[in-house]
């Protein structure tokens, strides 16, 4: 369950312990700073973290506090929809953009579900021939046209087939373009409202692919289409290939809008779902030390224990969200779990320190 995020960490973790080279359970502002701007967190929100940060030496618990604050606006709760449900993706040329869309599709054909792509980019020829290979490959049908066709009739017509054989999803390429350019920025302004006539609701998410190489730069350009046609979340791509993982929090926070999923490969599978709790622990493991041993850290409990306690937890509607943090699955409200060391046993706890639950090392060990 844990650990999704080491491999996209790797480079990241290195620069940061160019910084603090040795990993402690306190590190003070100074060292902080540095690291943090090593990992291309922005120096404006560096300077808020650390200006909430009271104590000279920080502990884990205490950044960890702060980080999670920046990724405030991460989750994303779907709508009621009639199917398909239909996604819009954007991005510039060179972001991963139809990897990204074969890696979507992949995911929803495993959960069972039938996919239809639309290949609307249709300024460049090479674009609907590499989206039409993934989709021979994946097994799925496509909607395309020639070079130069109007991509708004690709999507329309795409949304109407999906209708009629009864697809569940409607997956929508568009033109690699530049948010500079006014033209193509009208003909993505078209497209949603086609959609919209096609299919009352529709798209029910314009996905942005960002970059994950080009840091905090991609938020400008985020900006932009958020200004131009308002998205919905976000995708980052290639964060295996750089050192700027701490961009995400920079990124989350200036745009106030939910990193959806984060690409960690180039195989279909290596398509993420965003977990902030997660992506924050290994974030931090880059220059703390591990948390004191406990019943809570399930890092070193055994497989046994583990799925123990989370079938246990699932039973009284509790998701596992990470190491510490669990989601009550009927109001999606999100709670700490720690470990009662005189008791022995797991508490999932309120914000106000009230117990909601209580499991003893007895009743994780019987199962």
């Amino acid at each position: 369950m844990f650990g999704l995020f080491k491999k996209s960490l790797g480079k990241t973790s290195k620069a940061m312990q160019s910084v603090v080279s040795k990993k402690r359970d306190k590190i003070s502002k100074d060292e902080l700073e540095d690291a943090l701007l090593e990992s291309d967190v922005e120096y404006a929100l560096i300077e808020i973290i650390l200006r909430e940060l009271y104590d000279e030496m920080v502990t884990r618990k205490q950044l960890e506090s702060k980080l999670l604050a920046t990724l405030a606006w991460s989750d994303y709760s779907l709508e009621a929809y009639e199917k398909p449900y239909v996604e819009l993706i954007i991005g510039v040329n060179g972001a991963g953009k139809t990897t990204t869309i074969s890696k979507l599709a992949s995911r929803y054909k495993k959960s069972a579900n039938t996919v239809l792509l639309a290949a609307s980019d249709t300024f460049r020829a090479a674009a609907i021939e590499q989206l039409t290979r993934w989709a021979e490959r994946l097994e799925i049908p496509i909607v395309s046209s020639k070079q130069g066709h109007d991509p708004s009739a690709v999507a329309y017509d795409a949304i109407e087939s999906a209708k009629a054989k009864g697809i569940d999803h409607v997956i929508i390429d568009t033109a690699g373009r530049l948010h500079t350019q006014k033209n193509l920025s009208e003909e993505l302004k078209k497209i949603v409202r086609i959609c919209t006539k096609a299919h009352s609701g529709a798209p029910h998410r314009k996905v942005l692919v960002l970059d994950g190489t080009q840091g905090n730069s991609a938020i400008a350009q985020a900006k932009a289409f958020n200004e131009i046609i308002g998205i919905d979340g976000i995708i980052i791509t290639k964060l295996d290939g750089t050192a700027k993982g701490g961009s995400l929090f920079s990124i989350a926070h200036a745009l106030r809008l939910p990193i959806l999923f984060v690409g960690v490969g180039e195989q279909p599978d290596d398509l993420v779902s965003f977990n902030k709790y997660e992506f924050v622990d290994e974030f931090l493991d880059s220059i703390y030390e591990s948390e004191p041993r406990d019943l809570s850290d399930l890092s070193q409990m055994d497989d046994t224990q583990r799925d123990s306690l989370s079938k246990l937890m699932y039973k009284d509607g509790f998701e596992m969200l990470s190491k510490h943090f669990v989601r009550n699955m009927h109001n999606w409200s999100e709670y700490k779990y720690i470990a009662n060391e005189t008791a022995s046993a797991i508490e999932i706890v309120d914000k106000d320190g009230s117990i909601l639950k209580t499991y003893t090392k007895q009743m994780i060990d019987n199962g």
